[in-house]
């Protein structure tokens, strides 16, 4: 090949650099505005404005209602139910006789025990009239010291011996009242356990009677909570069904120690049923008030994001999505959190997951664009 034609091959060479190089710098343009021009969309659905609301500090409970007053006769003396004068729902009186008791048996004992009486009475009477005489010849020194001691002795013995059976009089009398059971408060029979003609045991379970103007919420709480609980804090909650029906309490007792074999306390919440709607055996589910933060900034907490252990939201500034780191609280019943640092009032930030968003690209609304967002 001859100088001249590599000259030409080498001209051509840098023609043809030239023109890439052209074109490339062409293609750089283009490519910017593109990328300018990536954004993504909202809904006024997908974005919140953070703003100062109170904020209610919560703890969850749920447990079940039983009546603060409950009582379970039970049969006293044993024998033939003859009269159970109540049925199950029932309304009853405080004094009202609900059962009775076949007095038979009992009154037979109340004759045995005032015969046993009666013979006492006469021996103590003999004992006296005996210790007379005695001590009458033991003045005279027609007895010894000892001989009187033992007279002493046996008036001693009548005197207990009545004692005791007008003791056992006593208690057989009392039988004779406990054969007729009444209702010890006014409420409701909640159960009758026996039914008439049946013979009852002593101690035998036979009618229970509850009282429903006020009834206690047993709640398990962890230990880690405890701390935060005072005798007084309200409680409000819903039972199974009452719709979205909201009642309230108060908390009147806290358990001294843990339940066995767990790391929770029983707290028990007081509720007024004046009307008696609430019944005994109903689930509630509700929370106690611990304390209220008045001006918290409030963010919903499926706005809050993790990651790599970074808690941060997504904002919205000057038309475009920025990351913020954020320190936030824990979330109340309605699924709220406390922003405490991170955030201003008024900022926009993306209320729901909508998965990961690339820091720095643009943001728009979607539809007819307000004012402020068309200035964006």
């Amino acid at each position: 090949m001859t100088n001249g034609s590599k000259a030409l091959i080498a001209v051509a060479a840098a023609c043809a650099i030239a023109a890439a190089g052209y074109a490339s710098m062409k293609r750089k343009p283009a490519d910017a505005a593109a990328a300018a021009q990536t954004f993504v969309e909202f809904t006024q659905q997908d974005l919140t404005i953070v703003e100062p609301q109170p904020l209610d500090h919560t703890l969850p409970l749920t447990g079940t209602l039983s009546p603060f007053n409950e009582a379970t006769l039970k049969a006293k003396v044993a024998g033939e139910l003859i009269q159970v004068a109540v049925r199950e729902g029932q309304s009853v009186e405080q004094g009202e006789v609900l059962a009775r008791i076949d007095q038979t048996e009992v009154r037979a004992r109340v004759a045995a025990r005032e015969a046993d009486v009666a013979a006492a009475r006469a021996q103590l009477d003999w004992a006296d009239k005996n210790r007379s005489t005695q001590r009458a010849l033991l003045d005279k020194k027609f007895i010894s010291q000892n001989a009187f001691d033992n007279i002493q002795s046996n008036y001693d013995v009548a005197v207990a011996r009545l004692r005791a059976a007008e003791a056992e009089l006593v208690v057989a009398r009392k039988s004779l009242g406990d054969s007729v059971l009444v209702a010890p408060f006014s409420g409701i029979v909640a159960q009758r356990h026996v039914q008439a003609g049946e013979r009852v045991a002593l101690d035998a379970k036979v009618i229970t009677v509850v009282n429903l103007s006020r009834l206690e919420l047993e709640a398990a709480v962890p230990a880690a909570e405890i701390g935060r609980l005072r005798v007084g804090q309200q409680v409000t909650f819903r039972i199974d069904g009452f719709g979205t029906r909201v009642f309230s309490g108060r908390i009147e007792r806290i358990n001294p120690s843990t339940v066995s074999g767990s790391r929770s306390i029983n707290v028990y919440a007081v509720i007024d049923n004046p009307q008696g709607e609430l019944r005994g055996g109903l689930f509630a589910q509700g929370t106690v008030s611990l304390e209220r933060v008045e001006g918290a900034l409030v963010v919903p907490a499926s706005a809050v994001r993790e990651e790599i252990g970074q808690t941060f939201v997504y904002a919205i500034e000057d038309g475009l999505v920025k990351r913020k780191n954020v320190t936030v609280g824990a979330p109340d019943a309605s699924g709220r959190v406390q922003v405490l640092r991170g955030l201003a009032a008024g900022e926009r930030i993306v209320r729901v997951n909508l998965g990961a968003l690339r820091d720095g690209v643009g943001a728009r609304l979607a539809g007819p664009q307000p004012a402020e967002t068309a200035k964006q």
